[in-house]
């Protein structure tokens, strides 16, 4: 897994500075606002990271397919937009199963292994890739990505796999009853990973090499991630208003109350 991260970081200084720079500016840009503000603009913001993520996963996925990956972005905004409580939920159950996964397979996402071979073949070319050419090289890296990521989770136990379940169903059940906290959480950690991979991608750009440095000191780069992820938390929770139906609902319990201790007052 990790070598096809390598492999993908030595070919991309060859791809067209389009496929990295736009990506990599809308990432980051889009990260820092789920970071620090997502619970603000909760609707918009999670339509906007619905819409990114789920286009370009469905666009490299389906072959790109123009037509799949506008259908995948529009569907995703609109869940997002209009269910945004089920959707952190989601989302929240998402990462926790992506977390768990990686630590019970960290064995097998960390080994050495040669390269696949659409890695070998693009590596080995001498010349500035063009527009298509550059979409190609992503495209067989994403599939690289997912036959792995599939090939080890067909290796996992009947153990592993309910674990992995039990994590999924209960963070959506805790996502559910604690929307607030969940919400706040979901875009903090999904707001760091954007601007994560938003940053890899302009560093790559620049020549350097992230994958390679960040391989070699994962502890620190994870603490950071780590840090980011309550930082943004812990932000969001002070200072992002609750939604408008939550102020609406407190207002009319303390309403009540004073309503109720009127009413006691003056039957004494």
């Amino acid at each position: 897994m990790v070598e096809i991260l390598k492999s993908f970081e030595q070919v991309a200084g060859r791809f067209s500075p389009v496929v990295l720079v736009l990506p990599g500016l809308v990432m980051a840009a889009l990260g820092l606002v789920t970071w620090l503000a997502g619970m603000c603009r909760r609707r918009l913001v999670l339509g906007l990271v619905g819409a990114l993520t789920g286009g370009l996963v469905s666009f490299f996925i389906s072959q790109q397919n123009l037509i799949v990956g506008v259908l995948a972005a529009g569907g995703l905004a609109a869940f997002a937009a209009g269910a945004p409580r089920l959707f952190v939920a989601v989302v929240l159950a998402w990462l926790g199963v992506v977390v768990a996964f990686g630590v019970l397979a960290k064995g097998q996402l960390f080994q050495q292994q040669g390269l696949l071979l659409s890695g070998q073949t693009l590596s080995q070319a001498e010349t500035q890739f063009t527009m298509q050419e550059s979409l190609d090289a992503v495209q067989a890296y994403v599939l690289d990505v997912r036959d792995r990521i599939g090939a080890i989770a067909r290796q996992q136990t009947p153990g592993d796999l309910a674990i992995l379940g039990g994590v999924g169903a209960g963070l959506l059940i805790v996502g559910l009853l604690l929307a607030r906290l969940a919400g706040a959480l979901t875009c903090s950690a999904v707001g760091s990973g954007l601007v994560f991979a938003g940053l890899i991608l302009l560093l790559i750009y620049k020549g350097s090499t992230p994958v390679a440095r960040m391989e070699q000191q994962g502890a620190f780069f994870g603490l950071v991630l780590l840090g980011m992820g309550a930082v943004g938390t812990l932000e969001q929770l002070l200072l992002c208003p609750p939604p408008a139906r939550a102020r609406e609902g407190s207002r009319e319990k303390s309403r009540s109350r004073r309503e109720e201790s009127k009413r006691d007052w003056r039957s004494r």
